[in-house]
């Protein structure tokens, strides 16, 4: 049955099968904490540059800081490993990356990281997209 409530079933002299499916929970099962510094907002690919990811916060961008990053960690779900995995560590300052890399056609979980001098990161802030399917 599709979106409208249409029906191959109803519309068909012939015999019909119906087969049912059971989609993978692909949610993070491990929860982004609250009181991040930073502000996370992911954008789906539509051609081919990738998922767009875009930050503020401790210093990043134009913005200021009374203690600025001196580096950036993007994190990207991967539930075959259940773990958030590092796919790029950005300069101080940075505040947009493209993941070129992202499934098409799936939803993409994403984090990002301020990393101090003394190599501590901050608390993670967190969002997704779902990448357009493969034309």
């Amino acid at each position: 049955m599709d979106d409208e409530g249409n029906s191959a079933i109803k519309w068909s002299d012939d015999p019909v099968e119906a087969e049912r499916a059971t989609e993978l929970d692909m949610t993070p099962s491990v929860p982004t904490p609250d009181g991040s510094p930073l502000h996370l907002t992911a954008s789906g690919a539509e051609g081919d540059e990738g998922n767009q990811l875009v930050w503020s916060g401790l210093g990043a961008g134009e913005e200021e800081s009374a203690d600025p990053a001196q580096s950036f960690r993007v994190h990207r779900w991967n539930p075959a490993s259940a773990t958030y995995e590092k796919i790029a560590e950005l300069p101080a300052g940075a505040f947009t990356y493209f993941d070129k890399d992202a499934r098409r056609g799936t939803t993409s979980f994403y984090r990002v990281t301020g990393v101090q001098a003394d190599g501590t990161e901050s608390v993670p802030a967190g969002d997704w997209t779902v990448t357009a399917p493969a034309a």
